[in-house]
């Protein structure tokens, strides 16, 4: 059935109105903050290259915030196939009551969000189960059930829910979701996703990183991997409340095409510089250090993934904060996948040629002191030396089909082992 063709979304922060997206007949799109909004005591920006203004925002900056909310790739496709919809707008209208952060996107002038007590829609996990058994898109089988509340991006197909009980919920009238929700991933070659993310997740949370809280559901047919939304929380009332966040694409301008490096995306400077501007002065140095960290261990445990949509801002209180980190996997164990790492470290993106030289050239780009670099790269080897047994054992007594967990942590302690022939020590 075909859906209505609607001329403008509206934008909303619980039933407050931010503002209005616009795609006009040539598909060029545009976005206007409502008049009240900048005014608001709750107000925030929708990113930080969408500052407060009366003037609408053109197509590309319009678009970075916009597309950036949607999935990528097949994830996308198959929700637009089965959905009869194309492009940024009509996912939007479709599926815009939960995004990534605080706004809920919709046709319809009045926000559906309501405060209090919401119904909930149980979902029948014998179904998500059939769909990965037959390596179909369990984002669909969401889509089936007709919430709208999949928005949620990236490439891999996952859906948002609240869980309790270790059952799934979607919740009705606008409310939040609290989990997002990854099944197996489908794709030649790559084994036992789901065990490989809590592990490196685990691994980060050991070391010291902040990162939200995780676990692995495998009770049933399928593991599953289930971690907390960090934009998410819950006053003192019970009541869940949306954060708002950005991802380093949408607060730089630059559309999901342009998330690697490689494809003329953030460099580490870019993404650098972009803390050192915003970040609040309280936790600017903790956050740089913290990014420096995360790059560090990126390199180390083996994940070639760590685009800049794998990292974000959350604004609270007019204030802009560096969020947990997410999305950590060792893609390097799979052969076929991406073998460079996402961005250049000094002259080049290949782990097993980056050593003190390259480092060196980290600190001489960001104006480090010589040595910054190797010091960070060196104290996170020693902490996942000290760890990733540690944790590798927890998760196989916990969960004794993650045969792939132990190949991550000999993987991990080559890479750590081999610095000292990289000239660092």
């Amino acid at each position: 059935m075909k859906k209505e063709n609607h001329q403008h979304l509206n934008v909303f922060y619980e039933d407050i109105l931010v503002g209005v997206l616009k795609r006009d007949p040539e598909l060029v799109y545009s976005f206007t903050y409502s008049k009240d909004w900048p005014k608001h005591p709750k107000k925030f920006q929708l990113s930080l290259a969408m500052p407060f203004q009366e003037q609408p925002f053109g197509n590309r900056v319009t678009l970075s915030f916009f597309e950036n909310l949607l999935p990528e790739g097949e994830a996308r496709d198959v929700l637009e196939k089965s959905r009869q919809i194309k492009g940024t707008f009509d996912f939007l209208d479709e599926f815009g009551a939960d995004c990534a952060g605080a706004v809920i996107i919709t046709h319809e002038s009045v926000s559906p969000f309501t405060k209090g007590a919401t119904n909930e829609i149980k979902i029948d996990k014998a179904k998500i189960y059939e769909a990965i058994k037959h390596k179909k898109s369990v984002a669909e089988v969401i889509a089936d059930m007709d919430p709208g509340y999949l928005s949620i991006a990236g490439a891999q197909d996952k859906f948002t829910a609240r869980f309790r009980d270790n059952e799934f919920y979607l919740p009705t009238n606008g409310r939040p979701t609290t989990h997002i929700i990854k099944p197996p991933i489908h794709r030649a070659g790559v084994k036992e996703s789901v065990y490989n993310e809590h592990y490196c997740m685990k691994l980060a949370k050991a070391i010291g990183f902040k990162v939200s809280n995780c676990i692995v559901l495998d009770g049933d047919i399928h593991p599953l991997f289930i971690t907390e939304r960090y934009d998410r929380i819950i006053d003192s009332g019970g009541n869940i409340h949306r954060i708002h966040q950005q991802d380093f694409c949408q607060a730089q301008g630059i559309v999901s095409d342009k998330k690697y490096e490689e494809k003329g995306g953030p460099t580490l400077k870019d993404n650098y510089k972009l803390i050192k501007s915003h970040v609040t002065i309280k936790q600017r140095a903790s956050a740089l250090f913290s990014y420096l960290d995360w790059i560090c261990f990126n390199l180390l445990i083996g994940n070639n993934d760590c685009h800049s949509k794998n990292l974000s801002f959350l604004s609270k209180d007019d204030k802009i904060e560096l969020a947990p980190f997410y999305d950590l996997m060792c893609t390097a164990i799979y052969q076929n996948l991406k073998r460079n790492f996402s961005f250049n470290i000094g002259d080049r993106n290949d782990a097993s040629r980056i050593g003190k030289n390259q480092l060196e050239m980290v600190d001489s780009n960001l104006g480090l002191k010589v040595g910054t670099m190797t010091e960070r790269m060196l104290s996170v080897k020693d902490k996942l030396m000290a760890h990733k047994d540690l944790v590798a054992n927890t998760i196989k007594a916990e969960h004794p089909n993650a045969k792939i967990v132990p190949r991550i942590s000999e993987l991990i302690g080559a890479r750590c082992k081999s610095l000292k022939r990289q000239g660092l020590s």
